[in-house]
C-alpha cells in the first residue's frame, strides 16, 4: 500500500543538460507527474521515451511539464516529445505547460500552424504547439506570483524577475534565430580550459565568481516544490543574485535559511551561476548536478567549495553529493585531496549509471 505522502525524485541522465521527474500521490489520493525540462533530443531517445510510455501504461499522465528555458540542454528532449506526436508515434499525455516564450508575439501568430515548424527555431517551436493545442500559459512565470497549488504540491517560482524575461524578450524582439546553445558563442580556447580538479578543496576562495550574463539562463524558472514538509529546490540555470534577492525577500538569512530535502545545483555546477551567499541561504543535506563531467569542464569544484565549506553550514551534518552519472571524470574530482578529504568535511559521493537516479524523500 503507497503512503499518501509518497513523493519520489527522478534525476534522469541528460549528459550535461537538465531532466527531472517528481511523482507523488496528490490530495486526490491519485499518482501524479511533474516534469523539469527534458535535456536534447538524444535524451528522449535514450531515456524519456521509454518512461514517457511506462506512464502511459500505467494509465497516468504527465500533469505538469515546467520548461526551464530555451537551450537545447533543457528543451531538446521536448521539441522530439512533440515531433513524434506530430508523426503519429504517440499521442500527447500532458496536461498542462509551465512555459515563458522567449518573444512578444504577434496575436496573429498564435493561429499559425506548426506544418513547417522543423525549420523554426526549438523556442518558436514550443509555443506555436501550446498555442495549436491550446494550453500556451495565459500568464509569466515569475517570481512575484503566488505559489500555486497543484494537488497539493506548492509550486514557488524564485526566478526569472519579471525584469530578467523581459531582457531575453528584448534580445528577441526582432524575429531573429534564438540562441539554441549558449556555447556556441565561446570561443574554441576558452571552452577546452582546463577543468579545476587539480586544486585541493581547501585551496578554493569562497569569494564571488563573475555572475552569468546570459539572458537566457537569467529566463530560466527555478522554484521551490514543497510536499507536505518536504521541499525539493529546482535551480535551473538561473542566476544567483536573483535567487538569494527572492529568498531574503520571503525572509529567508543564514540564520533563518531556507530547508530543503533535495537542491538541483545551479548551471550543473558551474561558478557563474552559483556563489557562497546563495548556499548561505540554503540548510541541506543532498545536493544533485545534472552533469556527466564531458561537457564544459562541469562540474566547477570550486561550487562543491562553496557548499561544503560555507561558512554556515553545519559541519556536523554529512553531505551528499549526487549525480545520475559514474564516469570517471568524476570520479576524480577530488583525487588530489586524497580519501580524507571526505572525513574532514563530513561528506559523500553517490554516482549513479542507470539512466536515472531515483531518490525518495
Amino acid at each position: 500500500m503507497i503512503e499518501n505522502n509518497y513523493i519520489q525524485l527522478y534525476c534522469y541522465q541528460a549528459e550535461c543538460g537538465d531532466a527531472f521527474r517528481i511523482r507523488y500521490i496528490g490530495d486526490d489520493n491519485k499518482f501524479h507527474n511533474i516534469f523539469v525540462d527534458s535535456g536534447y533530443e538524444r535524451t528522449y531517445r535514450h531515456i524519456l521515451q521509454s518512461e514517457i510510455e511506462a506512464i502511459s501504461k500505467a494509465n497516468e499522465a504527465i500533469d505538469l511539464w515546467i520548461v526551464s528555458h530555451i537551450h537545447d540542454d533543457h528543451i531538446g528532449g521536448i521539441i522530439k516529445y512533440i515531433k513524434a506526436i506530430r508523426d503519429d508515434e504517440i499521442i500527447d499525455i500532458v496536461k498542462e505547460w509551465y512555459y515563458n516564450p522567449p518573444r512578444n508575439y504577434a496575436p496573429s501568430r498564435q493561429q499559425n500552424t506548426i506544418s513547417s515548424a522543423s525549420s523554426i527555431n526549438q523556442g518558436d517551436f514550443l509555443y506555436e504547439y501550446l498555442c495549436q493545442i491550446g494550453k500556451q500559459p495565459l500568464f509569466d512565470l515569475v517570481n512575484d506570483l503566488e505559489g500555486i497549488d497543484f494537488y497539493g504540491l506548492k509550486i514557488e517560482i524564485l526566478s526569472p524577475s519579471t525584469e530578467n524575461l523581459q531582457k531575453l524578450r528584448d534580445k528577441y524582439k526582432k524575429d531573429i534565430p534564438l540562441e539554441r546553445n549558449e556555447y556556441d558563442e565561446i570561443s574554441s580556447a576558452k571552452s577546452s580550459s582546463n577543468n579545476d580538479y587539480h586544486i585541493p578543496l581547501g585551496a578554493f576562495s569562497l569569494n564571488s565568481a563573475k555572475e552569468d550574463k546570459s539572458k537566457e539562463n537569467g529566463s530560466s524558472i527555478a522554484f521551490i516544490a514543497t510536499y507536505k514538509g518536504s521541499k525539493i529546490l529546482f535551480l535551473a540555470d538561473s542566476h544567483p543574485s536573483v535567487i538569494t534577492s527572492c529568498l531574503k525577500g520571503k525572509g529567508y538569512t543564514n540564520k533563518k535559511p531556507l530547508t530543503c530535502n533535495y537542491v538541483i545545483v545551479s548551471h550543473h555546477g558551474s561558478e557563474g551561476n552559483n556563489n557562497s551567499d546563495l548556499y548561505s541561504l540554503i540548510r541541506c543535506n543532498n545536493y544533485i548536478f545534472s552533469t556527466n563531467g564531458e561537457k564544459h569542464n562541469l562540474p566547477n569544484k570550486s561550487v562543491l567549495a562553496q557548499i561544503l565549506r560555507n561558512s554556515h553550514r553545519n559541519s556536523k551534518e554529512l553531505y551528499n553529493i549526487y549525480s545520475p552519472y559514474d564516469t570517471d571524470i568524476l570520479c576524480d574530482i577530488f583525487l588530489i585531496d586524497g580519501e580524507e578529504v571526505y572525513t574532514k568535511w563530513n561528506f559523500e559521493i553517490h554516482l549513479c549509471n542507470n539512466k536515472v537516479l531515483i531518490l525518495d524523500k
